[in-house]
């Protein structure tokens, strides 16, 4: 693969989409929360610490916390956050959510908030 192909495919990887600015619309006090509560021991993928939880455990951690959430609105939360790549679902019963291992993916969220930032603030 030639330099100059590369390069546009690493252009277009980084590249906004209309459904990295429509995310913006859903993210919340409750949704920033949510993802501190998975990402807190490390943004590191290769950190053996991994906080993964089931709907209604995080729920009652989230509510020992003073944040206000039935069970359905968090498994939309959840399932958002699944959507658009920020978290990972296991298919278990009862459903646990973790956050993402791979190092590309967690890069590729990376950048697109540093562009976003950029353009917002």
């Amino acid at each position: 693969m030639s330099e100059e192909k590369i390069s546009l495919k690493i252009e277009e990887e980084n590249k906004l989409t209309k459904e990295d600015f429509s995310f913006f619309a859903n993210f919340d006090i409750v949704t920033v929360r949510i993802l501190q509560k998975f990402y807190s021991s490390s943004l590191d993928p290769l950190n053996e610490e991994i906080n993964c939880f089931y709907v209604q455990q995080l729920q009652k951690i989230l509510l020992g916390e003073g944040l206000k959430i039935n069970l359905e609105s968090l498994r939309k939360k959840l399932e958002f956050l699944v959507k658009i790549g920020f978290i990972e679902k296991v298919d278990t019963y009862p459903r646990v959510y973790i956050p993402l291992r791979d190092v590309e993916k967690i890069k590729k969220i990376q950048s697109k908030i540093n562009k976003l930032k950029e353009m917002f603030l």
